[in-house]
């Protein structure tokens, strides 16, 4: 779907009216569909590779005047859209846990992460982006002024994932609108409606279309938009799509921020309270079925705590209720979709055929929707797929580990570099492993709930992906930094043309003078050059 205007209908599955604002165009559909039930959702029209362009181009148009407005008018429209998400917070948690399967709660939680967002950038934007003063350094090379300035990219392209549809997206795309840039956003094929909802909203907040349009559909629509004229580029997906983005945006020099896959590793040390850092890992593993691109996917355990920490272990996840995110008791909600159940299915069988033990779960539960037990496996070895690929599910595997030094070693063994943590009562020594794990974020006694804060600048190393979302950081991704330099014009440059007779004695002299060693080797350097000109050789 291109943002421009008019409501229209895909006909389709479910024979649903869905409102939505684009041009009169009919073309083939995206149907959506509740992984709980396999119920319809909805169906949106697929942008074709002319729309999108057309999208991209009317971002263009319409960047200059969004620019123009300041800051504080953006942040007014900023500030409006976050009430309008409060106002109907009740049907948007709703949809979001019918398209994604999401509990009720974790619905909620992910639209108070948005408005948090909203809320920071249309704050402090204009503070963390006025011209920055540089001062200091060598006065042979000071000008009156030197300042940097930030200035808005242009037009931003966003592709955001399914599992977290709305939060993912708006991390990119709070801090490029209030910039000043303009956005196009592809969201998931498996999430399209609650990012029309969220997209819908701005608009009747006072977020022009072309200031913020959105383009629904498959591959070729993101595509279509990683292909086309924008400056930058934020996506957030597999490794194999990412590489394909980076090369994309490298062969037209533009610059992207890539998250990517996680393969994210929970060292438990031998000192932790037990039953406390289990809730947290049981949280940090299980969460949103797993489907966190920072979910704990690789657990190492020291040996002296492993047989109490394992039944603890066992015990809270098998209390975890599974469940239709819309039923109250729900804590744990469904696979996306068959691909990725099947995903987590042959990971497990893989496994299990080279020798691992499965402790809980390990199968699909009984029920039309996507649901898999929660999965707790031991006896694992660093050959098997569950211990090298992104599972993206509720599957934890669970290593033995003799000594700190080992674990360490073990959770860096990884092509992926997304999160880490640390569990331990110790927290001098938890900083101390912090700067031995490569990983972009390292947390101790916690974890994922740092994706909903805006302070916090989050981005991996490695296969993780480049470039930072939230935070400073993140809003510094969406402009250029222009270095502005201001000199007076009562007197020329030392170095400028026509250069002084002796210019090469003074410039070895001013070499020994301000990067010498020593007073008095300065002193000598001024007292030769003083010489040298009273009585020049001849």
């Amino acid at each position: 779907m291109y943002s421009g205007g008019m409501d229209t209908d895909c006909g389709g599955a479910g024979g649903q009216r869905l409102k939505r604002t684009m041009t009169d165009v009919q073309g083939p559909c995206l149907v959506s569909t509740n992984p709980a039930t396999k119920a319809v959702v909805g169906t949106v029209v697929i942008a074709s590779p002319e729309q999108v362009d057309t999208a991209i181009a009317s971002a263009r148009s319409a960047q200059a005047a969004w620019w123009e407005l300041g800051y504080r008018e953006r942040a007014r429209r900023l500030r409006a859209w976050k009430a309008a998400i409060v106002r109907d917070r009740e049907a948007l948690a709703r949809l979001l846990t019918q398209e994604n399967g999401k509990p009720l709660s974790d619905a909620y939680s992910e639209w108070f992460s948005v408005c948090e967002f909203l809320e920071h950038y249309a704050r402090h934007s204009e503070r963390l982006l006025r011209d920055r003063p540089l001062r200091g350094g060598n006065w042979l090379l000071a000008s009156r002024k030197t300042y940097l300035q930030y200035r808005p990219k242009g037009v931003i392209g966003v592709i955001a994932p399914w599992n977290y549809p709305v939060l993912l997206a708006i991390a990119d795309i709070a801090p490029a609108l209030a910039s000043g840039n303009t956005v196009v956003f592809k969201p998931s094929e498996l999430t399209p409606l609650v990012s029309q909802a969220l997209v819908r909203l701005a608009h009747q907040s006072g977020i022009p279309d072309e200031v913020l349009a959105i383009v629904t559909g498959d591959r070729t629509t993101g595509e279509a938009l990683t292909n086309g004229a924008i400056d930058h580029l934020c996506f957030t997906g597999s490794v194999a799509t990412g590489r394909a983005v980076g090369i994309a945006s490298a062969t037209r020099l533009r610059s992207a921020t890539l998250e990517l896959g996680g393969k994210d590793p929970a060292l438990v040390l031998e000192d932790v309270n037990i039953p406390l850092a289990v809730r947290g890992i049981v949280w940090g593993a299980f969460a949103n079925t797993g489907q966190v691109c920072a979910s704990i996917e690789r657990l190492y355990v020291h040996a002296r705590i492993a047989d109490p920490f394992l039944s603890e272990l066992i015990k809270q996840s098998a209390a975890l209720v599974v469940g239709d995110g819309l039923e109250p008791a729900s804590q744990v909600g469904p696979l996306i979709n068959e691909a990725q159940l099947e995903r987590v299915d042959a990971q497990v069988e893989d496994a299990v055929a080279k020798g691992a033990s499965v402790l809980l779960g390990g199968h699909r539960l009984d029920g039309p929707g996507c649901f898999y037990a929660p999965t707790i496996l031991t006896g694992v070895t660093p050959d098997m797929r569950v211990m090298q690929e992104e599972t993206f599910g509720p599957l934890l595997p669970v290593v033995v580990c003799e000594s700190e030094s080992e674990m360490i070693q073990a959770a860096n063994a990884s092509n992926f570099g997304l999160s880490a943590s640390i569990w331990t009562p110790d927290l001098a020594r938890a900083e101390r492993i912090a700067g031995q794990l490569q990983a972009g974020t390292i947390w101790v006694n916690t974890g994922l709930a740092s994706y909903g804060n805006p302070l916090l600048p989050r981005g991996g190393i490695k296969e993780s992906g480049i470039g930072k979302s939230g935070g400073e950081a993140g809003l510094m991704e969406m402009v250029n930094t222009r270095l502005i330099e201001v000199s007076g014009q009562r007197f020329g440059k030392l170095w400028w043309f026509p250069l002084l007779p002796n210019a090469s004695q003074i410039f070895s002299t001013l070499l020994g003078v301000v990067h010498g060693t020593g007073v008095r080797s300065r002193f000598k350097e001024i007292c030769a050059f003083i010489r040298n000109q009273a009585f020049p050789l001849s």
